[in-house]
C-alpha cells in the first residue's frame, strides 16, 4: 500500500456502513511538485487521474501549464485564479471540460476543494502542480474553446426539494461529456433532512459548514463524506448544513420513489 494510501485510510471514520467520513482539519498538507502549492487529498488514483481533495496556492504562484483529458470541477474556498479567459473567484465553481488547457495564476493566493475525473497531461520537462500528471505533449486541438465554465453558487436558482428542509443548487449537469452525473449545493435548514435515499453510484460530498448527519453521526464542515454505490443512507441537520455534492447517479428516497435528492429528474 502506498504512503498515500496509509494516510487517507489513517484519517478516516467509518460513519456508517460503505460511507466515509474525513476530516479536513485533521489531514495534513502535503507538497505538490511545483513547490507552491500544498493538497490534502481523499482520493488520489494516479492510473485513472482520480482526485478529490483540497488544494491551496501560495500568492504570486502558477498551476502550471496542463491539460485536462477529463472532466475537472472546483469551487474556490478563498482567493482566485487567473487564466487567458477569465479569473474564478471565491464563491465561484470552476469546470473545465475535456481538451481545456491553461496555466493558472493566483496573486493573492487560492484555496479549493476540487474533484478531476480523468488523466492530466503537462509538457515533456514541465512542471504543474497535480502530482499524477503524465509527461507528454499537449495538443489542443480546439483553441476557441474556453477552457473554463465559471459559475456563481450564489447566483444559482435555489429549488425546493420533496425532502424536508432541503434547498438544492444545480451547479453542473454533465452535458456534452457524456457522463450522467450531478454537481450541486444542497443546503439543509435546521431540523431538515433525508431519510432512506437508496445512493445508485459513487457519491462525494463537501460540507461547507454546519452539522451533516449521517445515520445520526455527526460530521462537522470542512470535511469530505463519500457514500459507495448501492447504499441507503439518512443525512439531516440539528442546526443547518450547506454541502457539495457530486453524483454519479441517482439518489431516490425508499418511501417515496418520486423523490430524487441531487436533480436527476
Amino acid at each position: 500500500m502506498s504512503t498515500v494510501a496509509n494516510l487517507e485510510a489513517a484519517h478516516r471514520n467509518q460513519v456508517a456502513p460503505r460511507v466515509y467520513a474525513y476530516d479536513l482539519e485533521a489531514l495534513p498538507w502535503r507538497e505538490t511538485p511545483r513547490g507552491t502549492a500544498r493538497e490534502k487529498a481523499v482520493r488520489r488514483d494516479n492510473e485513472r487521474g482520480l482526485f478529490l481533495g483540497l488544494i491551496t496556492f501560495d500568492p504570486m504562484s502558477r498551476s502550471g501549464l496542463h491539460q485536462h483529458l477529463g472532466t475537472a470541477s472546483s469551487y474556490f474556498l478563498a482567493g482566485s485564479l487567473t487564466d487567458h479567459q477569465a479569473t474564478t473567484r471565491e464563491g465561484h465553481v470552476g469546470i473545465n471540460l475535456r481538451g481545456a488547457t491553461h496555466d493558472a495564476v493566483t496573486y493573492g493566493g487560492a484555496t479549493l476543494v476540487s474533484r478531476l475525473e480523468g488523466p492530466v497531461v503537462i509538457p515533456d520537462g514541465g512542471l504543474a502542480i497535480h502530482p499524477h500528471a503524465d509527461q507528454g505533449p499537449v495538443r489542443n486541438h480546439h483553441p476557441e474553446t474556453p477552457p473554463d465554465i465559471t459559475i456563481e453558487l450564489e447566483r444559482t436558482l435555489a429549488i425546493g426539494t420533496r425532502f424536508a428542509g432541503v434547498v438544492r443548487r444545480p451547479l453542473f449537469d454533465y452535458a456534452g461529456t457524456g457522463d450522467v452525473r450531478r454537481m450541486c449545493c444542497l443546503t439543509l435548514w435546521p431540523g431538515g433532512g433525508a431519510r432512506a435515499v437508496r445512493h445508485s453510484a459513487l457519491t462525494d460530498l463537501f460540507v461547507l459548514s454546519g452539522d451533516l448527519r449521517v445515520d445520526g453521526v455527526v460530521v462537522h464542515g470542512p470535511s469530505f463524506v463519500i457514500v459507495e454505490p448501492d447504499t441507503a443512507v439518512t443525512i439531516s441537520t440539528q442546526y443547518g448544513c450547506s454541502l457539495l455534492a457530486w453524483a454519479e447517479g441517482p439518489a431516490v428516497s425508499e418511501e417515496d420513489p418520486g423523490a430524487e435528492l441531487y436533480g436527476f429528474n
